[in-house]
């Protein structure tokens, strides 16, 4: 997962207002958020997901696009995810670019997605580049805001499925906490 987050800014920018506007994704938003202020977009393909439903689960919503090239490399890693915590998590991709349901399907069927995709997200959080991803713990508190590339998605991912919190930052948690084995580092 090596990847440079300034590669995924740049190949992947969120096109359409079914992401959020014009300005970088602010670090110290995590923490100061709650999904209840999220709404996600309607369901392309996948189960049902229902953000008001999430009590007691931690939930993860990957913001991506068919034309983003990092974001397309992460598709497996996410479903990966949604399975690996599947009791404890909702996992939803939010299409953030042009491009139509049938193209965004195309894309689910080439990756074996499971988990729902929705046409974009919508926030408090205003972010330009993807993919992009917000946390929330099962409390619905916001721990992450950022590219999954960061070394902080990984931290917050433990905390919220383990019902940690935040403290602040765009995970809340200690640069030397590593005890959270990374979906993105098993390919």
């Amino acid at each position: 997962m090596k990847l440079l987050p300034i590669f995924a800014a740049v190949l992947g920018t969120c096109t359409g207002v079914l992401c959020a506007a014009d300005t970088k994704a602010d670090p110290k938003a995590a923490g100061s958020h709650q999904l209840s202020e999220f709404h996600i977009g309607t369901l392309i393909t996948g189960p049902e997901a229902k953000l008001d439903d999430a009590k007691g689960k931690a939930v993860l919503i990957d913001a991506w696009g068919i034309h983003c090239g990092p974001c397309l490399s992460l598709l497996p890693e996410v479903e990966k995810i949604s399975k690996r915590y599947k009791d404890k998590m909702i996992v939803v991709g939010a299409h953030c670019q042009d491009g139509t349901d049938d193209q965004v399907k195309d894309v689910v069927t080439k990756n074996h997605l499971t988990y729902a995709i929705t046409k974009g997200v919508n926030g408090p959080v205003n972010f330009t580049g993807l993919p992009h991803a917000f946390i929330f713990d099962t409390s619905g508190k916001m721990l992450f805001s950022g590219s999954p590339f960061d070394k902080d998605f990984d931290r917050a991912l433990h905390r919220a499925i383990s019902g940690g919190g935040s403290t602040g930052g765009s995970s809340g948690n200690s640069a030397n906490d590593s005890s959270f084995d990374s979906a993105f580092s098993k390919h």
